[in-house]
């Protein structure tokens, strides 16, 4: 592609970028949202990489938090045994709480945070990583407090802080201190 455009090897991401922000001016958010309801296994994920794509380029993500049921539907794809599955919706699910209080207390009130938290037991660095930024965006919710704490997973996460390579210290550092510090 980069030959193709002539050593521009930005021009490919703008023509991602400009196809995913056209796709989405056709309504593909009701289209997915069925899709993530399906029973194939394969167009559920398709639609799962669909949707992350457009949450993380920031394309529609008010309408992906709208779909109704969507914290259901996302815990649900946190109990595949792919692991690819599990850090798409994680990434997915960061992206979307991102400085959106109202999503955030659903998700708390969902108990995803539980599916969440078991994310932390399977042998995926990258999962691991995104479970704890997940967290990390959760931890300012006093009622997320009671899955973090009571959750067998909780000593894999302080375990997290001091594995250098998944870079999780501050994360998990700042988890405990909203933990400590907000309270009822």
């Amino acid at each position: 592609m980069a030959r193709a455009t002539f050593g521009n090897t930005n021009m490919p991401k703008f023509c991602m970028q400009s196809l995913v922000r056209l796709v989405a001016s056709f309504d593909i958010v009701d289209l997915i949202s069925v899709c993530l309801r399906a029973d194939d296994i394969e167009l559920i994920y398709w639609a799962a990489g669909l949707m992350h794509e457009f949450v993380l380029k920031d394309v529609a993500t008010d309408q992906f938090r709208a779909i109704k049921d969507i914290h259901n539907i996302l815990a649900g794809l946190l109990s595949a045994e792919e692991m690819y599955i599990s850090r798409v919706v994680l990434r997915t699910i960061k992206f979307m709480v991102y400085g959106q209080d109202a999503f955030r207390q659903n998700m708390v009130e969902s108990n995803i945070m539980k599916k969440i938290m078991q994310c932390l037991n399977l042998e995926d660095d990258d999962v691991r990583y995104w479970a704890t930024l997940c967290i990390h965006a959760v931890a300012s919710q006093v009622e997320s407090h009671k899955d973090i704490l009571s959750a067998s997973e909780f000593n894999i996460l302080l375990e997290l802080a001091v594995q250098q390579k998944l870079h999780a210290a501050p994360f998990v550092a700042d988890i405990l201190t909203l933990i400590c510090c907000i309270c009822k």
